[in-house]
């Protein structure tokens, strides 16, 4: 269990290493962006998966 944990924690310090390394801002909006996509795309399919089976019943 704690090795689990050790290894999410130092996967969270490479991600962030990694988005202080990055020097474009534009790459850094894109990143952003998509980010929000993909999370708005998920929350959305969820709503119409919920809709699309309460239509069922």
């Amino acid at each position: 269990m704690q090795s689990d944990i050790d290894e999410l924690k130092k996967e969270v310090q490479a991600k962030f290493a990694y988005w202080h390394n990055l020097k474009s801002k534009k790459l850094k909006a894109l990143l952003i962006i998509l980010f929000i996509g993909l999370v708005s795309l998920k929350i959305f399919t969820t709503v119409l998966t919920f809709d699309w089976l309460t239509g069922l019943v």
